[in-house]
């Protein structure tokens, strides 16, 4: 019976464990998640202001730093 309750609390402990790990690792991604599309951003409006702050190309700005952010990562 005592070897019963020590695998059960062992299997509670690892599945306790084992969530919290996969919730920090959800968490990282999550963050550079953000972190690229604020890259993203940035190197998009930067193309905006190197064409003069001209307006009517924010997709293709948008497209072109996509690619350049995702050589970077």
């Amino acid at each position: 019976m005592k070897i019963t309750k020590i695998i059960g609390k062992a299997k509670t402990t690892t599945r306790k464990v084992v969530a919290q790990a996969m919730a920090k690792q959800e968490r990282e991604i999550q963050l550079t998640d953000e972190r690229i599309q604020e890259a993203i951003r940035l190197k998009a409006y930067d193309l905006y202001l190197q064409r003069g702050g001209q307006h009517g190309n924010d997709f293709e700005d948008w497209l072109t730093a996509e690619k350049m952010v995702s050589q970077q990562f």
